[in-house]
Protein backbone atom coordinates (compact mmCIF):
# COMPACT_ATOMS: atom_id res chain seq x y z
CA UNK A 1 0.00 0.00 0.00
CA UNK A 2 2.84 2.61 0.66
CA UNK A 3 4.84 1.22 -2.02
CA UNK A 4 1.79 2.30 -4.65
CA UNK A 5 1.24 5.84 -2.44
CA UNK A 6 4.84 6.54 -2.97
CA UNK A 7 4.27 5.33 -6.82
CA UNK A 8 1.65 7.47 -6.98
CA UNK A 9 3.63 10.48 -5.76
CA UNK A 10 6.37 10.08 -7.94
CA UNK A 11 4.47 9.86 -10.83
CA UNK A 12 2.46 13.26 -10.18
CA UNK A 13 6.05 14.57 -9.11
CA UNK A 14 7.19 13.99 -12.74
CA UNK A 15 4.29 15.29 -14.48
CA UNK A 16 4.80 18.60 -12.84
CA UNK A 17 8.33 18.48 -13.61
CA UNK A 18 7.29 17.79 -16.95
CA UNK A 19 5.07 20.63 -16.83
CA UNK A 20 6.62 22.98 -15.36
CA UNK A 21 9.57 22.66 -18.62
CA UNK A 22 7.02 23.23 -20.89
CA UNK A 23 6.09 26.04 -19.54
CA UNK A 24 9.54 27.54 -18.94
CA UNK A 25 10.07 25.82 -22.74
CA UNK A 26 6.71 27.95 -24.22
CA UNK A 27 7.78 31.20 -22.10
CA UNK A 28 11.59 31.32 -23.43
CA UNK A 29 9.90 30.54 -27.16
CA UNK A 30 7.65 33.44 -26.33
CA UNK A 31 10.88 35.50 -25.56
CA UNK A 32 12.77 34.65 -28.70
CA UNK A 33 15.30 32.69 -26.11
CA UNK A 34 15.29 29.63 -28.64
CA UNK A 35 18.73 27.67 -26.84
CA UNK A 36 16.61 27.85 -23.57
CA UNK A 37 13.46 26.26 -24.99
CA UNK A 38 15.35 24.19 -26.81
CA UNK A 39 17.55 22.71 -23.78
CA UNK A 40 14.40 22.02 -22.40
CA UNK A 41 12.60 20.66 -24.87
CA UNK A 42 15.76 17.84 -25.96
CA UNK A 43 15.16 16.34 -22.34
CA UNK A 44 11.04 15.67 -22.85
CA UNK A 45 11.41 14.63 -26.33
CA UNK A 46 14.11 11.73 -25.03
CA UNK A 47 10.95 10.65 -22.60
CA UNK A 48 8.61 11.08 -25.00
CA UNK A 49 6.98 13.67 -24.05
CA UNK A 50 4.00 15.17 -27.08
CA UNK A 51 4.24 18.57 -26.33
CA UNK A 52 7.36 18.74 -26.30
CA UNK A 53 7.79 17.10 -29.73
CA UNK A 54 4.98 19.16 -30.93
CA UNK A 55 6.70 22.52 -29.98
CA UNK A 56 9.91 21.67 -31.40
CA UNK A 57 8.26 20.88 -34.88
CA UNK A 58 7.69 24.48 -34.30
CA UNK A 59 10.96 25.92 -34.25
CA UNK A 60 12.09 23.92 -37.11
CA UNK A 61 8.91 24.60 -39.18
CA UNK A 62 9.71 28.16 -38.81
CA UNK A 63 13.48 28.50 -38.09
CA UNK A 64 13.36 29.67 -34.60
CA UNK A 65 16.77 28.77 -33.29
CA UNK A 66 17.66 26.15 -35.76
CA UNK A 67 17.76 26.56 -39.45
CA UNK A 68 14.49 26.05 -41.20
CA UNK A 69 13.93 22.19 -41.58
CA UNK A 70 10.37 21.60 -43.35
CA UNK A 71 10.80 17.42 -43.71
CA UNK A 72 12.83 17.78 -39.64
CA UNK A 73 8.97 19.40 -38.68
CA UNK A 74 7.08 17.21 -40.71
CA UNK A 75 8.92 14.00 -39.32
CA UNK A 76 8.86 15.94 -35.77
CA UNK A 77 4.34 16.38 -35.94
CA UNK A 78 4.37 12.99 -37.35
CA UNK A 79 5.72 11.92 -33.95
CA UNK A 80 3.57 14.02 -31.60
CA UNK A 81 0.53 12.87 -33.26
CA UNK A 82 1.44 9.43 -32.75
CA UNK A 83 1.45 10.25 -29.55
CA UNK A 84 -1.87 11.67 -29.37
CA UNK A 85 -0.57 15.49 -29.87
CA UNK A 86 -4.06 16.98 -31.92
CA UNK A 87 -1.27 20.30 -32.48
CA UNK A 88 0.93 17.97 -33.96
CA UNK A 89 -2.06 16.36 -36.51
CA UNK A 90 -3.12 19.94 -37.56
CA UNK A 91 0.59 21.01 -38.10
CA UNK A 92 0.99 18.00 -39.84
CA UNK A 93 -2.10 18.32 -41.80
CA UNK A 94 -1.10 22.02 -42.84
CA UNK A 95 1.91 21.14 -43.90
CA UNK A 96 0.84 18.10 -46.21
CA UNK A 97 -1.90 21.13 -47.57
CA UNK A 98 0.99 22.74 -48.57
CA UNK A 99 2.90 20.22 -50.04
CA UNK A 100 -0.43 19.42 -52.38
CA UNK A 101 -0.68 22.50 -53.32
CA UNK A 102 2.44 22.40 -54.73
CA UNK A 103 2.21 18.95 -56.36
CA UNK A 104 -1.18 20.41 -57.79
CA UNK A 105 0.56 23.43 -59.14
CA UNK A 106 3.84 21.18 -60.82
CA UNK A 107 0.92 18.76 -62.26
CA UNK A 108 -1.39 21.15 -64.31
CA UNK A 109 1.57 22.35 -67.43
CA UNK A 110 1.75 18.45 -67.79
CA UNK A 111 -2.36 17.87 -67.47
CA UNK A 112 -2.89 20.24 -70.36
CA UNK A 113 -0.53 19.03 -72.27
CA UNK A 114 -2.04 15.58 -72.10
CA UNK A 115 0.00 13.48 -69.90
CA UNK A 116 -2.82 10.63 -68.61
CA UNK A 117 -0.37 10.21 -65.56
CA UNK A 118 -0.77 13.87 -64.22
CA UNK A 119 -3.85 13.91 -65.43
CA UNK A 120 -5.09 10.96 -63.03
CA UNK A 121 -3.03 12.22 -60.11
CA UNK A 122 -4.57 15.41 -60.36
CA UNK A 123 -7.97 13.78 -60.60
CA UNK A 124 -7.29 12.13 -57.29
CA UNK A 125 -6.15 15.69 -55.62
CA UNK A 126 -9.49 17.36 -56.83
CA UNK A 127 -11.47 14.04 -55.72
CA UNK A 128 -10.33 14.00 -52.40
CA UNK A 129 -9.49 17.78 -51.93
CA UNK A 130 -5.51 16.93 -51.46
CA UNK A 131 -4.31 21.29 -52.17
CA UNK A 132 -7.53 22.42 -53.39
CA UNK A 133 -11.52 22.66 -52.77
CA UNK A 134 -13.00 19.16 -53.78
CA UNK A 135 -14.57 19.06 -56.57
CA UNK A 136 -15.85 15.65 -58.43
CA UNK A 137 -16.97 17.04 -61.50
CA UNK A 138 -13.22 18.22 -62.25
CA UNK A 139 -12.00 14.53 -60.86
CA UNK A 140 -14.47 12.75 -63.33
CA UNK A 141 -13.38 14.66 -66.79
CA UNK A 142 -10.06 14.04 -65.89
CA UNK A 143 -9.95 10.41 -65.00
CA UNK A 144 -11.80 10.30 -68.19
CA UNK A 145 -8.95 11.95 -70.35
CA UNK A 146 -6.65 9.73 -68.78
CA UNK A 147 -8.76 6.47 -68.83
CA UNK A 148 -9.49 7.09 -72.91
CA UNK A 149 -5.65 7.17 -72.98
CA UNK A 150 -5.34 3.75 -71.52
CA UNK A 151 -3.56 4.72 -68.40
CA UNK A 152 -5.26 1.30 -65.88
CA UNK A 153 -5.46 3.55 -62.72
CA UNK A 154 -7.25 6.52 -64.61
CA UNK A 155 -9.97 3.39 -65.69
CA UNK A 156 -10.40 2.36 -61.90
CA UNK A 157 -10.28 5.33 -61.10
CA UNK A 158 -13.42 6.68 -64.02
CA UNK A 159 -15.16 3.11 -62.78
CA UNK A 160 -15.10 4.24 -58.85
CA UNK A 161 -16.71 7.90 -60.20
CA UNK A 162 -19.77 5.75 -62.20
CA UNK A 163 -19.96 3.30 -59.48
CA UNK A 164 -20.35 6.29 -56.52
CA UNK A 165 -21.80 9.08 -58.62
CA UNK A 166 -18.22 10.94 -57.99
CA UNK A 167 -18.80 14.32 -60.35
CA UNK A 168 -21.16 11.83 -62.89
CA UNK A 169 -24.65 10.24 -62.52
CA UNK A 170 -24.09 6.76 -60.98
CA UNK A 171 -23.93 4.05 -63.80
CA UNK A 172 -23.32 0.60 -62.70
CA UNK A 173 -22.84 -0.18 -66.67
CA UNK A 174 -19.99 1.87 -67.40
CA UNK A 175 -18.88 1.23 -63.81
CA UNK A 176 -18.28 -2.34 -64.34
CA UNK A 177 -16.96 -1.63 -68.27
CA UNK A 178 -13.81 0.60 -67.10
CA UNK A 179 -13.45 -2.00 -63.62
CA UNK A 180 -12.90 -4.68 -66.36
CA UNK A 181 -10.77 -2.77 -69.07
CA UNK A 182 -8.70 -2.39 -65.68
CA UNK A 183 -8.95 -6.02 -64.54
CA UNK A 184 -7.93 -6.80 -68.03
CA UNK A 185 -4.81 -5.54 -67.36
CA UNK A 186 -4.27 -7.51 -64.07
CA UNK A 187 -5.58 -3.91 -61.80
CA UNK A 188 -6.34 -5.78 -58.62
CA UNK A 189 -8.41 -3.42 -56.99
CA UNK A 190 -10.78 -3.30 -59.94
CA UNK A 191 -11.10 -7.14 -59.69
CA UNK A 192 -12.32 -6.05 -55.87
CA UNK A 193 -14.54 -3.53 -56.99
CA UNK A 194 -16.28 -5.82 -59.63
CA UNK A 195 -16.81 -8.47 -56.65
CA UNK A 196 -18.53 -5.72 -54.61
CA UNK A 197 -20.81 -4.54 -57.49
CA UNK A 198 -22.34 -8.37 -57.70
CA UNK A 199 -22.09 -8.68 -53.76
CA UNK A 200 -24.03 -5.96 -53.19
CA UNK A 201 -27.06 -7.05 -55.70
CA UNK A 202 -26.05 -5.54 -59.07
CA UNK A 203 -26.43 -7.33 -62.33
CA UNK A 204 -28.00 -10.88 -61.57
CA UNK A 205 -31.79 -11.91 -61.26
CA UNK A 206 -30.97 -13.81 -58.55
CA UNK A 207 -29.00 -13.61 -54.85
CA UNK A 208 -27.34 -16.42 -55.78
CA UNK A 209 -26.09 -15.86 -59.36
CA UNK A 210 -24.83 -12.57 -58.08
CA UNK A 211 -23.07 -14.42 -55.30
CA UNK A 212 -21.11 -16.65 -57.87
CA UNK A 213 -19.93 -13.94 -59.87
CA UNK A 214 -19.01 -11.63 -57.06
CA UNK A 215 -17.18 -14.90 -55.49
CA UNK A 216 -15.01 -15.40 -58.92
CA UNK A 217 -13.83 -11.69 -59.13
CA UNK A 218 -12.76 -11.90 -55.02
CA UNK A 219 -11.31 -15.41 -55.50
CA UNK A 220 -8.81 -13.79 -58.11
CA UNK A 221 -8.11 -10.31 -56.27
CA UNK A 222 -7.66 -12.39 -53.42
CA UNK A 223 -5.18 -14.83 -55.71
CA UNK A 224 -3.04 -11.40 -56.45
CA UNK A 225 -2.67 -10.56 -52.70
CA UNK A 226 -5.89 -8.37 -51.67
CA UNK A 227 -6.61 -9.29 -48.28
CA UNK A 228 -9.97 -7.77 -47.86
CA UNK A 229 -11.45 -10.12 -51.24
CA UNK A 230 -9.75 -12.98 -49.51
CA UNK A 231 -12.05 -12.56 -46.21
CA UNK A 232 -15.11 -12.23 -48.30
CA UNK A 233 -14.38 -14.51 -50.65
CA UNK A 234 -14.66 -17.12 -47.65
CA UNK A 235 -18.11 -15.70 -46.29
CA UNK A 236 -19.47 -15.96 -50.10
CA UNK A 237 -18.95 -19.17 -50.34
CA UNK A 238 -20.54 -20.13 -47.25
CA UNK A 239 -23.61 -19.01 -48.56
CA UNK A 240 -23.51 -21.39 -51.85
CA UNK A 241 -24.78 -24.91 -52.04
CA UNK A 242 -22.62 -27.69 -53.22
CA UNK A 243 -23.60 -27.51 -56.80
CA UNK A 244 -23.21 -23.68 -56.63
CA UNK A 245 -19.57 -23.66 -54.82
CA UNK A 246 -18.69 -25.94 -58.46
CA UNK A 247 -20.18 -23.35 -60.39
CA UNK A 248 -18.66 -20.26 -58.34
CA UNK A 249 -14.94 -22.25 -58.37
CA UNK A 250 -15.62 -22.78 -62.58
CA UNK A 251 -16.24 -19.23 -62.95
CA UNK A 252 -13.29 -18.42 -60.95
CA UNK A 253 -11.46 -20.66 -62.90
CA UNK A 254 -12.21 -18.91 -65.76
CA UNK A 255 -11.53 -15.48 -64.58
CA UNK A 256 -8.46 -16.71 -63.56
CA UNK A 257 -7.16 -17.52 -66.80
CA UNK A 258 -8.12 -14.09 -68.23
CA UNK A 259 -7.70 -12.05 -65.47
CA UNK A 260 -4.84 -13.25 -63.42
CA UNK A 261 -1.97 -15.67 -64.98
CA UNK A 262 -0.97 -13.23 -66.93
CA UNK A 263 -0.03 -11.29 -64.43
CA UNK A 264 1.19 -13.40 -61.62
CA UNK A 265 5.24 -13.69 -61.25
Amino acid sequence: MLLAAAGLIFGLQSMNVMAASISAATEAIQKQDYPTAIEELKELIDEGNADATNLMGQLYENGWGVTQDTAKAKSLYERGARQGNINSVNSLRKLKNIEYKVELDALMPKVKAGDASAQNRAGEMYEFGYGTERDGAMAFKLYQLAAEQGLVAAQHNLGRSYNFATGTEQNFEEAERWYRKAAKQGYTNSMFFLGTLYSNGYGKDSSHAQDIIAYAWMHNAAALGNGTAASIESRLLMKLQEGQMKEAQALAAEYAHDYVEPFKN
